[in-house]
């Protein structure tokens, strides 16, 4: 590469390029490298010189899921439940998880959560029935450069607009799924020369970073009528996924199966704020499938307790405070005698007993 400009220069977007624009991947955050295009200019003397314009640089602090750090405590044994025996009270333990998207720990369990939630959704017999005779199709919706947002109020404005340009093309409801990166052409190249999915790939690499790129766009799995198709000059662009003969793909033929892996494939690279207050939703829904506008009845959701035993007298095992509302104060009154495991019970509690606590190796022995 030439050598920096000597006077500044400046992109469509006013960014300084003799101080911005050479890509050192140490100034640019932890979104990528933001690799920009490489672009050649005349100086006055007539040489031409080249630098590398470079996207802004969000404040969003984009990272991508699973990639981040672990919640406080994750991934530690704690004390979860009690044997409901008074005459036992062996305590039984768990792996703590945070459940935060951008845990490496969890990344796992939030997929195949938010996957399920969103495909028995998306495919509810409710669902089915409020847009019965329209098709179900996967829709990307891109946006220019110049518009990419670089704070939350802006991406929050970008999907607002996004919102009333599709409607405006004919689609109905759905769920959006926020991309934050694009995959770099060198990425893709290496997937699939792994034989890979591009995604797939990059997730496995030691430094994923400087395989994608800061460029939002947004993944519409949305229920659809007739969809008049883009035009030039508009404001985004958008393209509908078609089979190998260019006819749009209606999800609601491919079966749940496929459904399910597609949606589990756009979850697994969309993006978390390292920062995260809870503010940013991976999905959202919209329109027709908004939650104020379709009402979906879920199964109620069985719970642990009755389902698991002691692993020293069979007796179900509760969670410790359900334990502690039953059994503690007959305990502590005399009402009745203390449990064999009274001083467990106490670690497990309050974090301290009579006793030494309970060792590493024991609590392992008995993790549920």
């Amino acid at each position: 590469m030439a050598s920096e400009p000597s006077t500044p220069y400046y992109n469509d977007r006013g960014r300084d390029i003799k101080k911005y624009g050479i890509c050192d991947r140490f100034r640019c955050g932890d979104v990528s490298c933001y690799l920009g295009e490489s672009i050649s200019f005349s100086k006055e003397n007539g040489s031409l010189q080249s630098y590398f314009s470079v996207p802004p640089i969000p404040n969003l602090n984009f990272i991508l899921v699973g990639k981040g750090e672990p919640g406080p405590d994750c991934g530690q044994i704690i004390a979860s439940f009690i044997c409901d025996n008074p005459d036992c009270g062996k305590v039984h333990y768990s792996i703590n998880h945070c459940d935060r998207k951008e845990c490496p720990l969890c990344y796992g369990r939030w997929l195949a959560g938010e996957t399920n939630s969103i495909v028995e959704r998306i495919l509810s017999e409710e669902a089915k029935k409020k847009h019965q005779g329209k098709r179900l199709v996967h829709i990307i919706v891109s946006i220019n450069e110049e518009d990419y947002p670089v704070t939350h109020k802006e991406l929050n404005a970008v999907i607002r607009d996004v919102y009333k340009y599709v409607k405006s093309k004919g689609v109905l409801g759905g769920v959006m799924i926020i991309h934050p990166f694009r995959a770099t052409d060198y990425a893709k190249k290496k997937a699939r020369e792994a034989g890979k999915k591009t995604w797939e790939w990059i997730r496995e690499q030691e430094n994923p970073k400087i395989y994608y790129r800061y460029s939002p766009h947004f993944h519409l799995i949305c229920f659809v009528d007739w969809l008049e198709p883009p035009e030039a000059g508009e404001k985004f662009i958008y393209k509908t996924k078609t089979d190998g003969s260019g006819h749009v793909i209606n999800l609601l033929n491919k079966g749940e199966k496929a459904v399910k892996s597609l949606i589990a494939y756009l979850l697994s690279h969309t993006g978390a704020l390292e920062d995260d207050d809870g503010r940013l939703h991976s999905e959202r829904w919209f329109g027709t499938c908004s939650y104020n506008q379709l009402k979906v009845e879920k199964e109620e959701e069985e719970g642990y307790e009755g389902e698991l035993h002691c692993k020293v007298c069979g007796e179900i095992l509760v969670s410790k405070w359900t334990w502690f509302r039953r059994w503690y104060e007959a305990v502590q009154y005399g009402d009745i005698d203390k449990p064999q495991y009274w001083n467990e019970i106490k670690w497990a509690l309050f974090g301290e007993g009579p006793g030494p606590p309970p060792s590493e190796e024991d609590k392992k022995k008995y993790l549920i």
